[in-house]
């Protein structure tokens, strides 16, 4: 199956296939929202919260750029969300408001996220383990006290090596973190922030599936997962922008990792990302698809030339692509004897 029109990945994604399509992965918000929904007018909202991951937004009175503006909302702000709306399009891709206890904010900036603390499980940070971030944001500390120095802020579906647990003066567990913020043993996180991931949700995905390969279409800003020729996942993604171009052609799985701290650029364009979520890395410059915390905006080109999509999808691609990545490795790369799984990256247009 080299390609799939735009009538029938619309028809596909509603129907009942699509369902079993999406099945294995939780959360997924982004594929094809804003063609599926479009009629109705107010569907129930991705997540509880939202939390503001640029400088601020406008809550507008309506789901309408010019709409009168209520305030604005400020970075790492946490927005209860009521619903959302298909209003007008702040950019051509995306067409989906949330609705706040103040008025509608664009969907763009606003990651959905969730306030879910957890249970410190000290035993096995002894042995080491991949834990991923499940409040809108956590500070980590240069040691385990609230006060001590902030390190850096953590966000949301950010995932990092959990090397140890330490109590505080107050009875409260703190997890030292190493991989995705650190190379060595590094800061400190409330352990109740903290959800480890169980080696169970790691394993391979159809690993008996031989034929299987990944088209990317940066005109329609889409990727397909493929076995043996028919559709399995469907998702926007947020290609490379400008210089920064997702390169074209056909790749191959070269590496993979749970985490990744990503820096990169120079002056108003530096970035310094901690705990990127499950990169599979396809270029030797380090093109990868993974996960994004720090915007909601899939579907049109922004990144630095990685393939950004939501965290739960980036997890998916993780475990379904070759090779299979061993849970306790830091950083995997495909065997000499081995051929990851095609990556094919393509301009084409999709047909109607």
């Amino acid at each position: 199956m080299a390609g799939i029109t735009r009538r029938q990945l619309l028809k596909l994604a509603g129907s009942s296939v699509c369902a079993a399509i999406l099945s294995p992965v939780a959360g997924i918000s982004h594929v094809f929202a804003a063609e599926l929904e479009a009629g109705d007018n107010l569907l129930p909202p991705p997540t509880p919260l939202g939390r503001v991951a640029t400088w601020g937004i406008e809550i507008r009175e309506e789901s309408k750029r010019k709409s009168k503006m209520i305030r604005i909302a400020r970075r790492d702000e946490v927005l209860r969300l009521y619903g959302q709306a298909m209003g007008e399009a702040v950019m051509p891709n995306n067409a989906t408001w949330y609705k706040t206890e103040d008025g509608y904010a664009h969907s763009a900036w606003v990651q959905p996220v969730e306030d879910i603390k957890n249970v410190a499980e000290p035993d096995r940070a002894a042995a080491k383990f991949w834990g991923e971030i499940t409040v809108p944001f956590s500070d980590s500390r240069a040691a385990p006290d609230p006060k001590a120095r902030r390190y850096m802020r953590l966000y949301y579906t950010s995932v990092f090596r959990v090397i140890e647990a330490v109590m505080d003066k107050d009875y409260q567990w703190w997890y030292r973190l190493q991989d995705g913020i650190t190379w060595g043993p590094g800061p400190y996180v409330p352990a109740m922030h903290i959800r480890r991931i169980d080696p169970a949700e790691l394993t391979p995905l159809s690993p008996g599936v031989t034929d299987k390969y990944i088209e990317v279409n940066l005109e329609a800003q889409t990727i397909t997962a493929y076995e043996n020729g028919y559709a399995v996942l469907i998702s926007r993604v947020a290609s490379g922008y400008g210089q920064n171009f997702t390169p074209p052609g056909t790749h191959r799985v070269l590496s993979k990792t749970p985490a990744s701290r990503m820096t990169g650029g120079i002056g108003d364009d530096f970035y310094d990302l901690p705990g990127v979520p499950f990169p599979t890395y396809f270029t030797r410059s380090s093109a990868a698809i993974h996960g994004a915390y720090w915007h909601n905006d899939f579907g049109r080109p922004r990144s630095h030339g990685c393939l950004n999509v939501s965290a739960p999808v980036a997890r998916w691609f993780w475990r379904w692509t070759e090779p299979s990545a061993p849970y306790d490795a830091v950083r995997y790369e495909t065997p000499r004897n081995a051929e990851g799984t095609i990556i094919k990256v393509s301009r084409a247009q999709i047909s109607a």
